[in-house]
């Protein structure tokens, strides 16, 4: 080990990123609830059409969080393992002075031949952080079109509330011209009917004729006013019927509104956690490379006369190995206990 500061840097590290791997679990499944009571709203957009359904597509960012969970799991084993094998059992007999330099080069050719194995770890560990960087992207991505999404849906429940009252409040309007109109309506009837009696008292027929007629032109008047006001009254109790369930809709809007300003900060924090995890893999991807290039140069080092330059890359490839299982060691300790068992 270098000093006890790298000892210490590297266990803060390890526990930092177990830290974040139980972080982001919790803000995954916290948002996801978030979301379902905002699929089952059907809030309408700007377009006026039904908002995306946004749970599924959150659930499967969590699944493949889950998923790489499992592979970091697996790599950290196999990876503590092999340290531990090679700390234990091949370091030392390298750092002693007493063996021939033949009995090391058949140990270093040996501790050698697992750089492949060591380049095939690197090669996972690239994949891992790609596919952490991913997740990343993605849920930045998904918190602008949710966060957009959402502040339309609000801006438009403000605009049709607004518009069904100056609807209700038209409707009331015309709804009381007409019945204004009734009375004269009634009166123009009324006068018809005593055009018959004046002609049925004594008028020539023409007279009849005309106050039959007026009676008759009266009744269809009637007719259509009570038609229209039918209408109006129709169409009156169903902007009231809308207004009520876009009120409904706006109280659940709001009374979502501080969880979803608090599932975006999740969103954000689930990027800025993924940051910290991927920075672990970058430090044990560090490693694992000096690792391997100190054990080149020092398996180049063959000869008597190179005696010096192999120890010296054997001594830091040594105190490498040592950083790496303080990492792998704390996560293998700290697994358990910080990472959440995996949801259905």
């Amino acid at each position: 080990m270098k000093d006890d500061t790298t000892r210490q840097r590297m266990i803060k590290e390890a526990q930092d990123g177990l830290q974040a791997i139980h972080d982001i679990q919790v803000a995954f499944a916290s948002v996801y609830g978030l979301l379902t009571q905002v699929d089952a709203q059907n809030f309408k957009g700007s377009d006026g059409n039904v908002i995306q359904k946004f749970a599924p597509t959150w659930r499967g960012y969590s699944d493949t969080f889950t998923q790489s969970l499992s592979q970091t799991e697996t790599l950290a084993a196999k990876g503590k393992a092999a340290v531990d094998t090679f700390v234990k059992n091949i370091i030392p007999i390298l750092q002693n002075t007493s063996m021939s330099v033949t009995d090391k080069a058949t140990r270093l050719t040996f501790f050698t031949n697992n750089i492949d194995q060591n380049d095939q770890n690197v090669k996972d560990i690239d994949a891992l952080i790609l596919v952490y960087d991913g997740i990343s992207k993605d849920v930045t991505a998904f918190k602008a079109t949710f966060e957009e999404t959402m502040t339309q849906v609000g801006n438009k429940l403000t605009t049709d509330i607004q518009r069904a009252n100056d609807d209700i409040e038209l409707l009331q309007q015309t709804l009381g011209e007409f019945t204004a109109k009734k009375l004269g309506i009634a009166g123009g009837v009324l006068s018809g009917v005593g055009g018959v009696l004046i002609a049925t008292g004594g008028l020539a027929p023409l007279g009849v004729i005309v106050g039959i007629a007026g009676i008759v032109l009266g009744g269809l008047a009637i007719d259509a006013y009570f038609n229209k006001v039918a209408a109006i009254k129709t169409d009156l109790a169903n902007r009231k019927a809308d207004l009520v369930n876009l009120q409904g809709q706006q109280s659940a809007y709001n009374k979502l509104s501080p969880d979803i300003k608090i599932a975006c900060a999740d969103m954000v924090s689930i990027s800025t956690k993924l940051a910290i995890l991927t920075g672990v893999f970058k430090t044990v991807k560090s490693d694992i490379v000096e690792q391997n290039q100190h054990l080149t140069t020092a398996s180049q080092a063959d000869t008597a006369e190179l005696a010096d330059i192999r120890n010296q890359q054997i001594e830091l490839a040594a105190a490498s190995y040592a950083n790496l299982s303080e990492i792998l060691e704390t996560f293998s300790n700290g697994w358990s206990t910080s990472v959440l068992p995996a949801s259905t």
